[in-house]
């Protein structure tokens, strides 16, 4: 499979699009980890955008049409927008911490370049929204195997599509969605073998994997989240009533809720919308295959950009 810096290289020359990149030096390292822009680099917000696919696979030309749209239509608003798609390394062979310590680089060089906290947003789908959260956590709590991340001020918003919130499978909703979602329960337990080292044998099927506390957010207590509502100004989660995650995604609703309550002035910022009749990533999904149509599960995510443009 092409790797996310080629996926992104063959839909610019596709599309007749001059290819912007990053080159990000890692902390403490010579190594670099790119990321890809869709839209103006100059624009005055920027998505930072984590994808899914169990961070074993690669972005794909679908994401890159899904988010070009997105750029396309929010640019005749208030705020011109442009997307920066992480291209992190992939497990097997590169596993946890590095896509943190990759997402939290890229992040720390858009504020030292000279963007205000308040000029990003984050976004990730599937295990791109797992990332999201660890990346959220790393700010809350210093993560003890890599440097400390500081944020004068708050992020944008957070945007978490289908997020990946726990590697067990015992929520009803993967006996209930089994036959209605693209998730497979024995695929995803060789994903979250491989990304965090559990299994020697990629092929093989490790049963449960027990993640941490940046790897699996439904296993944090409510006080984990205490003081989010000063990292970021406002989360959207958006999950399929069809999926496996469903029921694991409600359950982490509860305690992400509590967690930004406390304290939080803007409790109505944290929204959680679970489309009926909708599977895995579906907004993105349904793109893909049928680019000309855009449904309510689509629609309420464009408008949650748009009001967090405008404001």
């Amino acid at each position: 499979m092409p790797s996310t810096t080629e996926q992104y290289h063959k839909f610019c020359a596709a599309n007749k699009i001059s290819p912007r990149s990053l080159e990000v030096p890692l902390p403490d390292s010579d190594e670099v980890v790119a990321a890809h822009w869709i839209g103006d680099p100059d624009a005055d917000i920027v998505v930072l955008y984590f994808h899914g696919g169990g961070y074993t696979q690669a972005g794909t030309e679908g994401y890159l049409r899904y988010w070009t749209r997105i750029v396309d239509e929010l640019n005749s608003d208030v705020k011109s927008i442009a997307v920066l798609q992480l291209a992190y390394s992939l497990a097997p062979e590169a596993r946890y911490p590095r896509q943190l310590q990759e997402a939290a680089a890229v992040l720390a060089h858009l504020i030292t370049s000279g963007r205000g906290s308040s000029d990003i947003i984050l976004a990730g789908d599937s295990a791109g929204g797992n990332l999201v959260l660890g990346l959220l956590s790393y700010v809350l709590h210093p993560h003890p195997g890599l440097n400390v991340l500081k944020i004068e001020g708050r992020l944008r918003g957070a945007l978490l599509i289908s997020p990946w919130v726990t590697f067990g499978q015992d929520h009803e909703s993967f006996k209930r969605n089994y036959q209605t979602d693209i998730m497979a329960p024995r695929m995803l337990r060789r994903y979250a073998g491989m990304y965090l080292s559990r299994s020697a044998d990629p092929e093989a099927d490790p049963g449960r994997v027990q993640g941490g506390t940046y790897t699996e957010p439904l296993i944090n207590e409510a006080s984990w989240w205490n003081g989010l509502d000063g990292v970021v100004s406002c989360v959207l989660v958006w999950y399929g009533e069809n999926e496996v995650f469903a029921d694991a995604i409600a359950e982490f609703e509860a305690i992400f809720r509590e967690g930004w309550r406390k304290g939080a002035a803007e409790v109505d910022h944290i929204v959680f919308v679970r489309s009926p009749g909708r599977a895995h990533i579906e907004p993105i999904m349904g793109y893909m295959l049928e680019p000309g149509t855009k449904g309510e599960h689509q629609i309420v995510i464009e408008e949650w950009f748009r009001a967090i443009l405008s404001g």
